[in-house]
């Protein structure tokens, strides 16, 4: 008699075990899991739960940090196939035994729901208006702590729940720990990358202000003034190094061709640090200006500047040059002046 019972159960396992390996096959095939969308890999795990355990409803719950209610992310019921996710939650002051139980075992099989110490506390509330009559419950791990519970539900009488479904269930939890790791995950990688976005676009903001001011010193610092009818002067204040050098000529230039000036004043007053070099931009600016059919007058010229233009030989032919910006602009004025009444 006793054989012939366990002929009648190794069919019955043997399907069973056949469910529950081509439900975690598929499980394990499906890309939802660790795409770190809670939305797109709980219903996969609680429509597997509720497959392999032939139950009616399956739902992943997970805790609050100090653990002393947990929210229900999804619930599958598996006659309508339907998901749902109203934020439904139990909390530990009503339900004390229940979350004792999940902290301290691997599966919590309860073959009685609505008798069973560690569940009966649900049966008003919950188990009884549902119809609930057992309960299979695998606890979520992650890192070693508890953080939320797979919970399936058999609607119906009392059943039993055999070590198989049991350990299928643990096996299906350790993958919504799995899920839940995922998608804390790709929260970090969002908000990194929202962080880094950020960043790029500051840094973006930041070359483009230093940019503008960049621009803005170089006006200041290279200021061509249109001091007098086809009168432009340039003071040069400071070092004349040779990239601001070649910025006040192509801006001296710019202006010369903008505003068709005919007579231009470099003052060289203000200027520092009187080497060759400054001397040898200053010819070259003095050329380019003469080359776009302009005079060039020189003002504020000192010794040390007139023995570095000697000592390079610079071609000062055509060019005139005065003590100060206020002589330079009389003398030109003047000469306009008696053109004029020529």
């Amino acid at each position: 008699m006793v054989d012939e019972q366990r002929q009648d159960l190794a069919p019955e396992r043997e399907a069973m075990l056949e469910r529950h390996e081509q439900v975690l096959l598929r499980v394990a095939q499906s890309d939802a899991i660790d795409a770190g969308n809670l939305d797109r890999s709980l219903p996969v795990l609680t429509e597997a739960a509720a497959e392999g355990l032939q139950l009616e409803r399956s739902s992943v719950w997970v805790y609050t940090p100090d653990q002393t209610v947990i929210e229900c992310l999804d619930l599958y019921v598996r006659g309508p196939h339907e998901h749902r996710s109203d934020p439904v939650q139990l909390e530990a002051g009503r339900v004390p035994a229940y979350f004792r139980a999940l902290a301290d075992t691997r599966t919590l099989a309860v073959a009685d729901a609505l008798t069973h110490p560690a569940t009966r506390e649900l049966a008003d509330d919950h188990l009884a208006p549902l119809g609930v009559g057992a309960l299979l419950a695998a606890p979520i791990r992650r890192r070693g702590r508890l953080v939320g519970v797979l919970c399936n539900e058999h609607v119906g009488p009392a059943r039993q729940f055999t070590r198989d479904e049991q350990l299928f269930a643990a096996s299906l939890a350790d993958t919504v720990a799995r899920a839940l790791d995922a998608a804390d995950r790709r929260r970090v990688e969002d908000g990194l990358a929202h962080a880094k976005a950020a960043l790029e676009q500051l840094d973006r903001e930041n070359r483009a202000l230093i940019t503008r001011l960049r621009r803005s010193v170089e006006r200041l610092s290279t200021p061509v003034l249109e001091v007098w009818s086809d009168v432009l002067a340039l003071p040069i204040i400071g070092i004349l190094g040779e990239e601001r050098s070649a910025q006040m000529t192509e801006r001296l230039l710019g202006e010369l061709a903008r505003t068709r000036a005919r007579h231009v004043i470099l003052d060289l007053t203000g200027l520092d640090d009187c080497d060759e070099q400054t001397a040898a931009a200053i010819g070259i600016m003095a050329r380019a200006v003469r080359l776009l059919g302009a005079e060039c007058v020189l003002s504020g010229v000192r010794p040390d500047l007139a023995r570095a233009f000697v000592d390079l030989d610079l071609d000062l032919r055509g060019m005139r040059i005065l003590r100060d910006m206020r002589h330079a602009l009389q003398d030109v004025v003047t000469r306009r002046a008696a053109a004029q009444a020529r």
